[in-house]
């Protein structure tokens, strides 16, 4: 019995079509992002609850998925929102609307979190709002919580360098 590399030309058109595989999923991957992010009006579509602060409508884990509803005129008292807090622009909420506030710099709200004894001493304006909360998923987002950078770059690249190491590799035939 003697074992063969696959001819040289079966190895190219693998290697090839293994490619285009990839670059045909990945071209799926970011269509689907960009159309999810123009439907929904947003360019950050999904947020990972990460405080107790919601509970018992949201717990920490939960995935969130947020539609820009518009002006924040539009809401109403009883939406949950998304949104940049005012201090601390880089730090993201999800609180539910409280009131609505009328102040020398237009109309802005006032969030109270389910799980908070009092309402947020802060008022969200237009330059905060990001989204209103249009469904949840419980617990997936434990996943985003511990592959938070850097270990989620370095397990993306092991990944990858597994894929194409097997899919890659010469393939040996026999005769």
């Amino acid at each position: 019995m003697q074992l063969t590399d696959a001819a040289p030309e079966n190895r190219k058109h693998t290697a090839k079509s293994e490619l285009v595989s990839l670059a045909i999923v990945a071209a799926m991957i970011l269509g689907g992002w960009f159309t999810l992010t123009t439907v929904l009006g947003t360019p950050t579509p999904f947020f990972v609850v990460s405080s107790g602060s919601m509970i018992p409508t949201l717990k920490v884990g939960d995935i969130i998925a947020i539609k820009n509803g518009g002006s924040i005129e539009s809401l109403k008292v009883g939406d949950i929102i998304v949104y940049k807090y005012p201090s601390n622009m880089d730090r993201i909420i999800v609180h539910r609307v409280f009131k609505t506030v009328q102040n020398a710099e237009g109309i802005g709200v006032i969030t109270k979190g389910d799980n908070n004894p009092s309402q947020d001493s802060w008022i969200v304006g237009p330059q905060h709002y990001l989204g209103t909360v249009i469904f949840s998923v419980p617990y997936i987002g434990y996943a985003a919580i511990w592959l938070s950078p850097p270990l989620n770059y370095a397990l993306m690249i092991v990944i990858v360098s597994i894929i194409l190491a097997v899919e890659l590799r010469p393939k040996q035939s026999q005769a």
